[in-house]
């Protein structure tokens, strides 16, 4: 890890300074968030699962679309994934 950062520093600015270099830089923590919450909401022991966490990010995702502030967005997300948890 160390090796790649020290890597970064010797890369000549101008290779960086590209606009499509930084529009890429600039997208790759939200595919690794979007990744990582797909991975830990749809598979369970390397299976793939649909259950009550899919629930609730679907409908916080439905809630996002609607524009929602963050803290209805995780009430609905939460509330949703608990009513399909004991329903279903």
């Amino acid at each position: 890890m160390l090796a790649m950062r020290i890597f970064g520093y010797l890369l000549p600015p101008q290779w960086v300074s590209q606009e499509r270099v930084l529009r890429i830089t600039a997208l790759i923590p939200i595919v690794l968030l979007a990744a990582l919450i797909a991975v830990q909401t749809m598979t369970s022991d390397g299976k793939l699962v649909i259950d009550h966490r899919f629930a609730g990010l679907l409908a916080g995702a439905i809630a996002l679309y609607f524009r929602r502030s963050f803290l209805t967005v995780m009430v609905i997300a939460g509330a949703t994934g608990s009513l399909f948890y004991n329903l279903i």
